[in-house]
């Protein structure tokens, strides 16, 4: 098999194995068990990075060991129709020179990293400086994995990323970020009279919310929330819920509500107008529904008044999209909230939302805006899994000779950007001292939603790039 054939046939391979975030032990397995096979040192900790490393091909080379780093979960979102058991992991589809997931997310983000990795671990007739493949794990919830990470193991000096989603774009910063938990306490009561309905708003397009957060998409918990405050003032809420991730600009979002008769009819008509409402504000950008279904007469467990207004109150206040836009790089988000799940308890609603900023102090600032807000609202919040931004270096060598490899290979010229999305890069970079780090990566589509897909060609040619860098640090007397 040739190497670059390698590369479709590892990802092929992990894709049949189920990762999504905090579910990473398969996967470790498997990483665990390629080494052994081959003969290379291999290195796994509790939270499930795995470290391999490949000695150098040329024993003159002076370059150190370069990095080469991904991550191993995925975002698990599916269709509501899809039929495949997640234990099956993922059915792929290849259509037009795309690969896709059958009603599922594809997991090229990051699956591309480890895909490429294991065919450089694998290839014997490659060129190369000593190699350190790095598989963190639980990126997608808050960069847990690099933040766990145990970086005395490693000797490398350039860190090369493989996360991103453009091709010929090579990123030198991104923004840090930390996950937040909203809990709005609630007390329940029994009520026998009214009928239940349930509201679902949906048919939103989602995506990733650091790279799709400034595209005006609408957020569904953040819709409900206008829909309920509109709600006359004897409805009874019982329940909201938004399954999805943190991460991801939630799609669907469901409340379940108990009415009278008469103003089961008023709601009907606020429905219709609140849908053409945000249809008309989100027109060109999203797409949106609001269903209604009658869930008949019976006893119901309800929220009682206090609590409903307190959450309520909390929805309209949620922070939500982009909040700052970069001073310093024209059209870059600076700061951004996403809330991405909502999910009612015995005693609290609970809200999950990935808030990031490229601005210590703006990030700092949205950590004391929830805490006000939590305070407003009689609860808690909680921030875990804070990750440090990402600092551009004026100089990079690795950057000038990936950049220069890529406009050699392919003719075009290369770019230099900023993401707002949350990257690995600041941690190594951070953590291991004088490192040079650089981010790329192939063509990928609506990621973290069922539509994911990646352009196979220009997997190839991030492939035949990496191959070139290395080729070029190896030949190199750096």
């Amino acid at each position: 098999m040739k190497a670059d054939d390698k590369v479709l046939h590892y990802f092929k391979e992990i894709s049949k194995i189920p990762r999504a975030s905090g579910d990473e032990g398969h996967i470790a397995d498997y990483l665990m068990d390629f080494a052994k096979k081959r003969g290379l040192y291999a290195y796994r900790d509790k939270a499930n990075n795995v470290i391999i490393k490949k000695p150098a091909t040329q024993a003159d080379s002076s370059c150190p060991p370069v990095i080469i780093q991904g991550h191993t979960d995925m975002v698990y979102i599916r269709n509501e129709d899809c039929i495949i058991p997640y234990e099956q992991g993922i059915k792929l589809i290849q259509e037009d020179g795309w690969l896709k997931a059958e009603g599922t997310t594809l997991g090229a983000d990051n699956g591309v990293a480890v895909a490429i990795a294991l065919a450089l671990l694998d290839s014997k007739d490659l060129s190369h400086p000593a190699l350190e493949a790095v598989f963190t794990a639980s990126e997608e919830i808050g960069l847990l994995g690099a933040a766990a990470l145990d970086y005395s193991k490693l000797e490398g000096k350039y860190v090369i990323n493989l996360d991103t989603e453009e091709e010929g774009v090579f990123f030198t910063s991104c923004a840090g970020a930390f996950r937040n938990e909203l809990l709005i306490p609630v007390e329940y009561e029994s009520v026998n009279e009214g009928i239940g309905i349930d509201i679902v708003i949906g048919g939103l397009y989602g995506g990733h919310s650091g790279m799709e957060i400034n595209e005006g998409r609408g957020n569904a918990i953040c819709l409900l929330g206008r829909l309920l405050s509109e709600f006359p003032s004897g409805a009874r809420l019982c329940s909201i819920t938004a399954e999805g991730k943190m991460n991801a600009i939630p799609v669907k979002a469901e409340a379940k509500l108990v009415c009278s008769s008469e103003q089961l009819e008023e709601i009907k008509t606020l429905v219709k107008h609140m849908e053409q409402a945000f249809k008309h504000e989100l027109s060109g950008r999203d797409e949106v529904y609001i269903s209604l279904d009658e869930l008949g007469k019976g006893e119901h467990k309800c929220l009682k008044e206090e609590s409903k207004t307190r959450l309520v109150s909390a929805m309209l206040l949620l922070p939500d999209g982009v909040l700052g836009m970069s001073s310093d790089i024209s059209g870059l988000v600076e700061s951004s909230a996403n809330t991405g799940v909502a999910e009612s308890r015995d005693d609290a609603i609970s809200f999950l939302s990935c808030v990031r900023s490229s601005v210590g102090s703006r990030k700092e600032q949205l950590r004391r805006r929830y805490a006000a807000l939590a305070e407003l609202c009689k609860g808690e919040s909680i921030c875990t899994g804070d990750y440090p931004q990402w600092e551009h270096k004026k100089h990079s060598p690795l950057r000038e000779i990936s950049m220069d490899c890529y406009e050699s290979l392919f003719g075009e010229k290369a770019r230099q950007a900023a993401v707002h999305a949350g990257l690995e890069c600041g941690f190594f970079a951070e953590r291991l001292e004088g490192a040079d780090v650089i981010s790329f990566g192939p063509n990928l589509k609506d990621v973290h939603t069922p539509k994911e897909r990646l352009e196979l060609s220009s997997l190839l040619r991030v492939w035949e790039l990496t191959v070139a860098i290395l080729e070029r640090l190896a030949s190199e007397r750096v």
